[in-house]
């Protein structure tokens, strides 16, 4: 689809072009050698730079995220696991249809072998593609990770950087054709452009 090959050269062009390393992204200083888990270490410093991001576009979390958030906690999930996940009034027949694929996905990415680090960058840059270009179902293809360590690391991972993030409306392990447990249905919000239309149409009724 047209759209794929666009997010595919912005990501050809982004990566052979000369850009900062992670460290210096999120700051030298913040991610510091540790004797306990490797992991959390990324955690915390990618957490870091997640924070910067929703600063710059001055986003407040909703109350009942903000603990997770600046903890730096990454709640592991299994490989195996169904995951589901909706904002407070989002209706369950919305998780109902991603469940069942519904939904078709304007856009995908595919995350299979990439580090944490270069897992969050793709996110970070779909989601603002996908906010560029209007899309409100999308596809992200994060593994199982049945051979990580720890297990389910990228997929952990993808869950927790989604709930941070206020455009996402919702998400749900997609259905098996499409990945299952390994791949993740996401809904995004409708851009201020889509709500104004819509709300023309219905007035017009």
């Amino acid at each position: 689809m047209k759209e794929k090959e666009d997010f595919l050269e912005l990501l050809k062009e982004q990566d052979t072009a000369e850009k900062p390393d992670f460290k210096e992204l999120v700051g030298a200083d913040e991610i510091k050698p540790m004797v306990q888990d490797k992991i959390d270490s990324q955690s915390k410093a990618i957490d870091k730079s997640l924070a910067k991001v929703r600063q710059a576009n001055a986003v407040r979390l909703p109350e009942d995220l903000t603990d997770t958030a600046s903890s730096g906690f990454v709640a592991m999930v299994q490989p195996n696991d169904v995951i589901e996940y909706k904002r407070p009034g989002i209706q369950p027949y919305v998780i109902k249809k991603l469940r069942n694929g519904e939904y078709p996905e304007a856009d995908y990415i595919d995350l299979h072998g990439k580090t944490v680090e270069q897992a969050y960058d793709h996110v970070m840059r779909f989601l603002e593609f996908s906010k560029k270009h209007e899309f409100r179902t999308i596809l992200i293809i994060h593994g199982k990770g049945q051979r990580s360590n720890p297990k389910a690391l990228i997929k952990s991972h993808v869950i927790h950087w989604l709930k941070q993030i206020p455009e996402v409306l919702a998400f749900h392990s997609a259905p098996e054709w499409k990945g299952g447990s390994g791949a993740l249905m996401v809904i995004l919000k409708k851009s201020d452009k889509q709500s104004i239309i819509n709300r023309e149409i219905y007035q017009k009724r």
